[in-house]
């Protein structure tokens, strides 16, 4: 990879092209449960610019920008009442449709000169747990074709954590499915227990293959199990954010990693389970060891400087990385190591990296298509990742994916 092509993947403020990129999608930017109706605005970075989202009295959600358009003082402190956002500076009064509805010292002029003021606001659904926005311009495009959006809560666990690197090492961690088997080690008996396939998935290398789609890439994991039979686990990469990786013995339940960029040196982890049939398991009891906040859940304590605190006495007594507290600290812990932006040119990968390589690829192609005028390719079928057992001579390609959005 060259140093230009580094920059063009990685760098999302201001005009760089893969901030416009993904300007071109829904971008997740809360928990649905952060907001809470008439409660305190919550702040909301993404692509290097500040906004607030707030739930309005009626259960509405706004999403502006954080500068009130008067004077700019932050609308985080805004009351929120009356389904608007009220500036403490000057009582400017946002209503939740994103206009301005009262200015008080216009007296008598107030209503026409709120008609005439401009508020930045954005288009937003709620979503799987999740708030959603549209950044772009024009009419917003169709929902991601995730299979969890419409699910009740007690069928979706999700998370959110604040990590401080890039949003491509976020990426490039959940499509890099072998790490799991060394450096998640230690929390694999507790895993195996919550999900049965994990065990039989971790204690074999398998052979990896990628293919192409119209939403983004599908890296498969292929494992002999005997008799010509090969055991198949998918993960489907939606660009630019999403990886949805497959649960056990269906494509109806699995685990959802959606990297989302706060600016160019830190992004969101957005990390949960779902099931489309039945409420999902106390995936926290094998994950942590201790009490957690959903709305900031991976935790960082120290920088380089001290190892981030790494626990070498639990490393000796077997924990195998030392960060023994929660199985995603050991993931951002690792990818902030990497630097705030990783330097990508002097990697030398192997064959075991065959997805993460197609997944640069993927979107460096989308940026010469965003470039050519080219409107970014979504699907309209939902997508859903793989797990299963194969007959001799199958093909993983005709299994999941966006073909069984009705099963």
């Amino acid at each position: 990879m060259t140093p230009d092509q580094n920059r063009l993947l990685t760098l999302v403020e201001g005009d760089a092209p893969m901030g416009q990129l993904m300007r071109c999608h829904w971008i997740p930017c809360a928990l649905s449960s952060a907001l809470v109706a008439d409660g305190a605005p919550q702040p909301v970075r993404l692509l290097g610019q500040d906004f607030v989202a707030f739930r309005a009295t009626d259960g509405r959600v706004g999403l502006f920008d954080e500068a009130c358009p008067h004077r700019r003082a932050s609308l985080l402190l805004a009351r929120n009442e009356n389904c608007a956002l009220t500036c403490i500076f000057h009582a400017w009064k946002i209503h939740v449709s994103g206009k301005v509805i009262e200015i008080p010292s216009e007296g008598d002029r107030s209503a026409a000169t709120a008609g005439h003021m401009k508020v930045n606001h954005y288009p937003t659904f709620e979503g799987g747990g999740l708030l959603w926005v549209y950044l772009g311009q024009g009419e917003p495009p169709p929902r991601p074709p995730l299979p969890f959006l419409d699910l009740p809560a007690e069928q979706i666990f999700i998370t959110r954590s604040i990590a401080p690197c890039n949003w491509l090492q976020g990426v490039e961690g959940t499509i890099d499915s072998v790490h799991v088997g060394t450096m998640h080690q230690s929390w694999v008996p507790a895993l195996s227990a919550d999900r049965a396939s994990i065990s039989h998935t971790l204690n074999s290398h398998p052979r990896y293959e990628v293919e192409d789609t119209d939403y983004g890439i599908r890296a498969a994991a292929l494992r002999s199990v005997g008799e010509g039979q090969l055991y198949v686990r998918t993960t489907e990469y939606v660009m630019p954010f999403s990886s949805l990786v497959a649960g056990s013995g269906s494509v109806r339940n699995g685990s959802m990693f959606i990297s989302v960029p706060v600016d160019d040196v830190s992004h969101m982890l957005f990390f949960g389970i779902w099931d489309e049939d039945n409420p999902v398991p106390r995936l926290i009891d094998a994950i942590c060891a201790e009490p957690r906040d959903l709305n900031d859940f991976g935790l960082i304590s120290g920088t380089k400087a001290n190892l981030w605190r790494q626990d070498r006495a639990a490393m000796s007594a077997g924990h195998f990385t030392g960060f023994d507290k929660c199985l995603i600290d050991e993931d951002m812990v690792v990818q902030a190591s990497m630097g705030p932006i990783a330097d990508r040119t002097d990697e030398q990968l192997v064959a075991s990296d065959v997805g993460v390589a197609r997944t640069r690829r993927r979107l460096l192609a989308a940026l010469q298509a965003l470039d050519r005028g080219e409107p970014s390719a979504v699907t309209a079928r939902t997508v859903r990742p793989t797990d299963a057992i194969l007959a001799p001579n199958a093909d993983w390609r005709e299994l999941g994916g966006a073909e069984l959005a009705l099963a």
